[in-house]
């Protein structure tokens, strides 16, 4: 297998959490290289884990992609772990919840897939909450290093993965009703919804729009990028992805507007303003004539 394993998880940088799966994978597969790709996913969030991790699979090499969101399940019990084969050649690694479902169709589908249960390649006497480093670390870095995915456990039938539906907007005649689904790194708030949304209902690039959110009405413009409005103003535009987001030149969306992500917002075109009726024309009247 290649030489190149990403990283995605909800461990955070706190601790040593990433460090110590870092040093599991460069135990077992010392010349393979790690991208880490984020660590920041909300805790627990698997729909946020799987949006992340979609949106960056397409610019990364062939390889391993390993991606770790792991709720526990309502039993206290963790669901199983997978190794998905796809169609690019690259092997996911993740818990099957639907955390990486949505990567593998970018990544032209599902070939085979296996269950992790091979205690072989688990490190010894695996502790129940720290999944990550007893299990599948050591697994991502054999496979790495050209363990065959046959060998991590039985090969499952694709059609009983889970996946995740992604949640989508929806266009009523002038407005576009979508939802956020990302905060980045600098509060611009990412929606679930594209250009190709907002000219649907009627809003090209340039025009005046009208966003409800958060219990607010504010007028706005749609522009190709923030930085077509004077510094501290609204906008909307596009995000890297190609999704709608709302930003603030220099400064933060997520903190001017006081939201979160899954808040609700509905984007209309601008209310046109009337038009002012022409002034009637003077009607010149004759005095009536002196006796």
């Amino acid at each position: 297998m290649g030489s190149w394993i990403s990283f995605l998880s909800d461990y955070g940088l706190d601790d040593s959490c990433v460090g110590v799966c870092h040093g599991v994978i460069a135990r077992h597969a010392p010349d393979v290289r790690v991208i880490d790709l984020c660590h920041a996913v909300l805790p627990q969030d698997v729909e946020h884990g799987a949006a992340m991790l979609a949106g960056a699979v397409g610019y990364l090499p062939t390889g391993i992609h390993l991606a770790l969101v792991e709720p526990l399940g309502t039993d206290g019990d963790y669901t199983r772990g997978i190794a998905v084969r796809t169609a690019d050649g690259s092997i996911i690694i993740a818990p099957d919840n639907g955390l990486a479902s949505l990567a593998w169709d970018l990544l032209g589908g599902v070939v085979d897939v296996h269950e992790i249960s091979n205690r072989k390649l688990w490190l010894p006497m695996p502790t129940a909450v720290f999944r990550g480093r007893d299990v599948y670390a050591p697994v991502a870095a054999r496979l790495a290093t050209g363990l065959s995915p046959g060998e991590v456990g039985p090969r499952l039938d694709p059609a009983s993965l889970v996946r995740l539906r992604p949640r989508v907007c929806s266009v009523d005649d002038d407005h576009v009703h979508g939802e956020v689904v990302d905060i980045d790194h600098f509060g611009n708030l990412a929606l679930n919804a594209t250009r190709t949304d907002l000219e649907a209902a009627g809003i090209l690039l340039g025009d005046p729009v009208e966003i409800r959110i958060a219990g607010r009405t504010l007028a706005l413009r749609f522009t190709h990028t923030y930085g077509e409005v004077p510094v501290g103003r609204l906008v909307v535009c596009e995000d890297s992805l190609r999704r709608i987001m709302i930003a603030v030149n220099c400064g933060r969306a997520a903190d001017t507007l006081r939201v979160r992500r899954r808040a609700a917002i509905v984007i209309a075109q601008a209310p046109r303003q009337p038009r002012p009726r022409p002034a009637a024309p003077a009607v010149s009247v004759p005095l009536p004539a002196h006796a």
